[in-house]
């Protein structure tokens, strides 16, 4: 299956911050059973598996990806069960999701629409905007375990759904669908919230390089975004190339040729600026990947003390 032979790829071409190395070990698998057979091969030989969505929220190491690495983007299958429920396979966009919806007539996922990530980071992020979340949606998951071998279905109540997290845990577990159920709605009130959430992250979420918001918000009232405002930061903190955004303060972008170090770096700066001035922890909602050095190795063991995830 020539879709399912390794690739030397780079690691930069397949996350939004455009920074990574060599991926030693590509596959993009277009079919479910060509992904298992790469699963159970890197299984069976031991290798280390690390799975790519549209990275959206993912920082690849400037040195690359050791092992295998799985990119689903061409897992991007759709099967309508009922008028209210349909299946998207793991690498289906959350725009094509929202979109999905939409022709349906359903509403429930309008959220989707701005947010650059698949349905398999965003189920096991729980990923959300405009009061809306995968929570909502998620009525089962089908996931393949790295210890068994086995496909398991998990409802609800074992994915432990809550802020920006889920019970999933990408060295235990990958995602390979998930089956989400949405209500009926006006197509026309639909189209009308997509179109505002599209305008909203337009105005107020940078054109640089970047990986979507960087720490969760430690508070409901306290945004990150607000607080790197008040420190001065939008626009003035740099490290190496990579800059907190101008616009929005909980995005760093990459704005010269920035290199992982540098990305983990300033959010180590932020971090502890807000630990500093404000007596809260800020945890990441970015993911770090790939093979890092000590330095780095110590940035994010800093960055993610105390963290759950």
């Amino acid at each position: 299956m020539n879709s399912c032979l390794p690739q030397v790829l780079t690691g930069a071409s397949f996350t939004t911050y455009r920074i990574g190395g060599p991926l030693d070990e590509a596959y993009q698998p277009s079919t479910k059973i060509e992904l298992l057979k790469v699963l159970s091969d890197a299984r069976a030989k031991d290798k280390a598996i690390t799975v790519l969505g549209w990275g959206g929220n993912s920082l690849i190491a400037s040195a690359g990806i050791r092992g295998v690495t799985i990119i689903t983007r061409k897992l991007d299958w759709v099967l309508p069960l009922t008028d209210t429920r349909i299946v998207f396979g793991a690498g289906v966009h959350l725009a094509k999701s929202a979109s999905e919806a939409l022709k349906h007539s359903l509403r429930g996922g309008e959220f989707m629409i701005g947010i650059p990530g698949t349905i398999g980071g965003a189920v096991r992020m729980n990923a959300g905007a405009l009061g809306q979340e995968m929570a909502d949606l998620v009525r089962s998951v089908d996931l393949y375990n790295l210890t068994t071998g086995e496909i398991e279905t998990w409802l609800p109540e074992q994915l432990g759904f809550s802020y920006r997290k889920s019970a999933i845990q990408p060295d235990s577990h990958i995602v390979l669908s998930a089956e989400l159920e949405f209500q009926h709605g006006e197509a026309s009130q639909i189209a009308a919230m997509m179109t505002q959430s599209v305008q909203f992250r337009k105005a107020h979420h940078p054109k640089e390089p970047n990986g979507g918001s960087v720490f969760k918000n430690p508070a409901q009232d306290m945004p990150v975004g607000r607080l790197m405002e008040e420190l001065g930061a939008k626009g003035n903190w740099h490290e190496g190339g990579a800059m907190v955004s101008p616009l929005h303060g909980n995005f760093i972008v990459n704005v010269h040729q920035a290199t992982s170090t540098d990305v983990l770096k300033l959010m180590l700066r932020m971090k502890q600026a807000i630990q500093s001035h404000y007596g809260l922890e800020a945890h990441p909602e970015n993911l770090f990947l790939g093979d890092a050095t000590a330095e780095e190795q110590q940035l994010w063991a800093t960055l993610t003390a105390g963290a759950s995830h």
